[in-house]
């Protein structure tokens, strides 16, 4: 996984050839979850993040979602 953005203590990571949809995997402080992102959903039943720093996770991902998302294509691209 190559992190792509790294804000305190979060990192903002994609996949090399991972699957669809589009989406990031957010770690940090021993927690994780994953946000697709062309619809900014969360894709886990559980994460160990609290409510409030997942609805921080997502509007950090929203506001910055075009370079994720041309990560997103760089990273699945690569041969």
């Amino acid at each position: 996984m190559v992190t792509v953005l790294r804000v305190g203590q979060l990192k903002y990571k994609v996949n090399k050839r991972d699957h669809n949809p589009p989406h990031v995997h957010v770690e940090g402080g021993g927690a994780s979850v994953r946000v697709n992102l062309l619809t900014l959903e969360i894709m886990d039943n559980q994460t160990e993040f609290s409510q409030a720093m997942v609805r921080k996770i997502v509007t950090f991902i929203a506001e910055h979602k075009e370079e994720l998302l041309e990560k997103w294509v760089e990273y699945h691209e690569e041969d």
